[in-house]
């Protein structure tokens, strides 16, 4: 929730005693309702109206900060509150949304042991709030299991374990916590836009309109998407003018091979585990609390076009963390940060997914997206000491089709990157280094890669999704002759090509002029 902001700064200056107590007046009392009233312990007078900022802190609040004190075993009155109970409220109140998952989850559960899993990060954090703290989600949930007499779900989980989560979290919360979840507290989506209109149709689709543009979004839980319809290949014909020139053409259809396995320039969805994904290589928000890529490709629309920016994303009071750096970062909503999964659940809703459609429409936002795309090659094709591997993979791989495939994967399993080349060097250790290596040998380490990147996995995640069917799509690209086998046949920028001079006619790939490697982090996930 959006009023924890202020909550926290009176932890973080130990003010808690100070503002927090029986007939005080100010703008902490009022956040402190709103807490109390998620977590099921308050409840809002009628009369109280959404635009009054000062409460005072009367006996109302004092019985529901002493029953949250009674059923968390917090000695006191209440009447100055403590920063102990304050601290145990926001963390109550973090833990609702994991719950919330759990309970909802109506997906297979088969692998929830796995990190990749939906349910993993709910269950691990929901599980160390009950103070189950083994060193893995296993080892937890079996202790929690011998506790209730449960038995270990060694593969799916059933309902009953997931009750009795419910129940040992529900012992810290109050009767109407349940009721409490939609309050007034929560701003509707007609209160952030008056004149948009959403219809649910019986046939599981979400009718949105804004008087002037209509979209149908799909449901599928816990949110909802639209797949799409303007390509990459299909925008580069029709607004040429707008593409940055910098960027090769043999790049920019490498980047739409690539956007073909991913998805369209409008495309949204508002169900994976990031929150929110847009773009032709799904952009996010960030798992669970992390940085997502979003913001990042936001910042960039900001810094080209900032009066379209403004007229975008500034009436809905959408701004730019400042530690979001070309790669990753979070955004801001009213001058918030938002970075905890309850603050990125409600980017879930069909509001946001709405809105940010219409920004995806528009020419110049599908402009940056495709440069946000080729700005991704820093990451990892121009790293100069990459992880693993003897040499850069601008030096491994320089045919067209090569570079589409490596692009393909980092998408989808960035991490992996490195050591599947690895792997597939390893196959090949015969060859001489990548300066003396033509066509037929770089074929034979792509040969390698492919089938290597197809199973391959860390143990962390399952294995790249539809591995060979995205090589398969790649491929007749290749086929079609729109992508070249040949090494040397990619091209990053446009005339960026450099001779070897005394090692042949043959031509080698070069970083961007000014790269800065440590501008560019790595993407693990």
């Amino acid at each position: 929730m959006f009023y924890t902001s202020l909550l926290h700064d009176l932890l973080r200056t130990n003010s808690v005693e100070i503002n927090l107590f029986l007939y005080a007046e100010n703008k902490y009392v009022r956040p402190l309702q709103q807490l109390l009233a998620s977590l099921g312990f308050f409840t809002f007078p009628k009369k109280q109206t959404s635009e009054q900022t000062n409460q005072i802190f009367d006996h109302t609040l004092l019985k529901a900060i002493k029953r949250f004190n009674q059923k968390n075993k917090i000695s006191g009155d209440g009447a100055r509150l403590k920063a102990y109970s304050l601290w145990r409220m926001l963390q109550c109140q973090e833990i609702i949304p994991y719950l919330k998952i759990i309970e909802s989850y109506t997906d297979v559960t088969s692998g929830w042991q796995k990190e990749t899993h939906f349910l993993y990060d709910p269950l691990l954090k929901v599980l160390s709030f009950l103070e189950y703290t083994e060193d893995n989600l296993s080892q937890r949930m079996e202790r929690f299991c011998i506790y209730h007499g449960l038995i270990f779900p060694t593969d799916s989980l059933g309902t009953t374990i997931r009750q009795h989560l419910t129940e040992d979290i529900s012992k810290y919360l109050g009767e109407r916590f349940n009721a409490t979840e939609n309050t007034e507290n929560k701003p509707s989506d007609n209160d952030l836009s008056p004149s948009l209109s959403i219809i649910e149709t019986p046939d599981n689709k979400i009718s949105i309109t804004d008087g002037q543009i209509q979209l149908v979004l799909t449901k599928k839980d816990p949110g909802v998407y639209w797949m799409g319809n303007e390509e990459v290949g299909i925008f580069l014909q029709r607004y040429p003018a707008v593409v940055n020139p910098e960027i090769a053409k043999i790049c920019l259809q490498v980047i739409h091979q690539v956007a073909r396995n991913e998805g369209k320039l409008d495309a949204i969805n508002t169900y994976d585990q990031a929150f929110l994904s847009v773009g032709i290589f799904q952009w996010t928000l960030g798992t669970s609390t992390n940085a997502g890529e979003l913001p990042a490709l936001l910042k960039k629309v900001k810094i080209k076009y900032p009066e379209k920016y403004t007229t975008w994303f500034t009436p809905l009071g959408i701004d730019i963390a400042e530690e979001t750096d070309g790669t990753t970062g979070f955004i801001t909503l009213q001058g918030e940060r938002i970075a905890t999964l309850e603050q990125k659940e409600a980017f879930r809703r069909p509001f946001w997914a709405f809105h940010f459609w219409k920004v995806l429409m528009q020419p110049e936002f599908q402009a940056i997206q495709i440069e946000h795309a080729h700005d991704r090659f820093k990451n990892f094709y121009f790293k100069p000491e990459p992880k693993g591997l003897p040499y850069p993979l601008y030096q491994i791989i320089t045919s067209s089709y090569g570079v589409a495939l490596l692009l393909d994967m980092h998408v989808n399993r960035p991490g992996w990157v490195y050591p599947c080349i690895g792997l597939a060097l390893a196959e090949n250790a015969n060859y001489a280094s990548p300066d003396h290596w033509g066509t037929e040998e770089e074929a034979q380490i792509l040969d390698s890669y492919l089938k290597i990147r197809a199973t391959y996995t860390d143990g962390r995640y399952a294995a790249m999704t539809s591995a060979n069917e995205r090589a398969n799509k790649i491929g007749l690209a290749k086929q079609d002759g729109l992508l070249s086998r040949e090494r040397g046949s990619f091209e990053y920028l446009a005339n960026q090509w450099e001779g070897f001079g005394m090692k042949g006619n043959r031509q080698m790939i070069t970083p961007p002029p000014g790269y800065k490697p440590e501008d560019y982090p790595d993407i693990e996930e």
